[in-house]
């Protein structure tokens, strides 16, 4: 054998061995360097629950390091949007109800957990105490959210219930006085902490569980079919209190 045949088996076997495949992303998603997520709305209000869901869904888009694409949807099943390839993340403030449990998406770990209660007017407290106070009165609540459900549970005959697509349309209804009361919900951090989400002239009365001695956990609605992405929702939740603003 000559000596550059001799040469050639090593030279080969190293170029060989350098080359290697490259290395599969860690999550794929419905488009390559995008997360789509859905949301409910795009509001910068500190005090309102909406603008606290998207600023945590941006820090988590940034922390995939993806571009967020944004889809404003109807709170009322919102969490199927996930399974019908619709979206990669559902962030619509959405608690883990089993019946939302939907074909191709899964909840992420807890970020936030609730419990409800009727807005008011401050001026009011004297007068209303409990949802049983507003007989021939209105109250009203977002179509599909725990707070429909617990107000069509809980109102007796002749509370009026009022339903809107949207909390925005919701509270101008109520700003107009059209509406006694707004069902809604006090929200807490997982360490127990009170998110304010109201200011002096509001109140929230007849503080309750929707389902008695059971904690309404807020959750990510995650695509199954966009791989690896629910491990690093998890991960993120659990090292990113929520909200962003009390957790500087």
């Amino acid at each position: 054998m000559t000596l550059p045949r001799l040469l050639l088996v090593p030279v080969l076997a190293l170029m060989t061995g350098c080359s290697s495949t490259p290395e599969a992303p860690a999550f794929v998603t419905l488009e390559p360097g995008v997360v789509k997520i859905a949301v409910t709305g795009m509001a910068t209000d500190p005090l309102d629950p909406e603008a606290w869901m998207l600023r945590y869904a941006e820090r988590l888009a940034s922390d995939l390091n993806l571009r967020a694409e944004w889809q404003v949807v109807p709170f009322d099943k919102s969490w199927e949007l996930a399974g019908k390839d619709m979206v990669d993340v559902v962030a619509t403030n959405l608690a883990s109800f089993p019946d939302r449990v939907s074909p191709g998406g899964t909840f992420s770990v807890p970020f936030l957990y609730e419990q409800r209660a009727l807005r008011i007017r401050a001026s009011d407290r004297t007068q209303y105490k409990t949802i049983g106070d507003f007989v021939g009165r209105k109250v009203g609540a977002v179509t599909g959210m725990a707070a429909h459900r617990d107000l069509l549970r809980r109102a007796p005959t002749g509370v009026e219930i009022v339903s809107t697509e949207t909390f925005p349309e919701l509270y101008e209804q109520f700003a107009r006085g059209e509406l006694d009361a707004v069902a809604q919900a006090e929200y807490f951090a997982l360490d127990g902490t009170v998110i304010p989400s109201y200011g002096p002239d509001l109140a929230l009365i007849d503080h309750h569980d929707l389902n008695p001695g059971q904690r309404e956990e807020s959750v990510f609605v995650v695509r199954d079919k966009s791989t690896g992405l629910l491990a690093a929702v998890n991960a993120f939740v659990a090292r990113t209190p929520f909200p962003l603003h009390l957790s500087r």
